[in-house]
C-alpha cells in the first residue's frame, strides 16, 4: 500500500507499508540496519535503491563492484611485509608456499 498525506498544502513523502514479511527476513534486516548503523527503514529504502539500479543498469553496478574492489586492492597495496621485493621473487614464494594438488599454471 502506497499513501502520502498532504499537510499544509505540501506533500510529504511516500510510505509504504509491507506486510507478512518472514520472521528470518525481518531479522535479517534488523541485523543488516544495526551493522550499517541505520534505522530499518533507511536500511529498507537503502536496499530497494540498490536493488533498483542494478536492474536498471547492470554495467553500472559492475563499475562501481570494480571500482569498489580496485580500492580495497589499493588501500592494501604496500601494507604486507616484503612489498618491497621483486615481482619474480613473490611469485616464487607462492609456488614454493603452495600445497600438492592437482596441476595448473598462474
Amino acid at each position: 500500500m502506497v499513501a502520502s498525506q498532504i499537510v499544509d498544502n505540501t506533500r510529504s513523502m511516500p510510505s509504504l507499508t509491507l506486510k507478512d514479511i518472514p520472521i528470518p527476513l525481518m531479522e535479517r534486516l534488523r541485523s543488516r540496519a544495526t551493522q550499517d548503523q541505520r534505522s530499518l527503514n533507511r536500511e529498507a529504502i537503502w536496499l530497494l535503491e540498490q536493488a533498483l539500479e542494478s536492474t536498471a543498469d547492470p554495467a553500472s553496478r559492475l563499475r562501481q563492484e570494480s571500482d569498489a574492489q580496485l580500492g580495497a586492492w589499493e588501500a592494501l597495496s604496500g601494507r604486507w611485509e616484503g612489498s618491497e621485493r621483486d615481482t619474480d621473487d613473490l611469485i616464487a614464494d607462492i609456488y614454493l608456499s603452495r600445497t600438492l594438488g592437482r596441476e595448473h599454471t598462474l
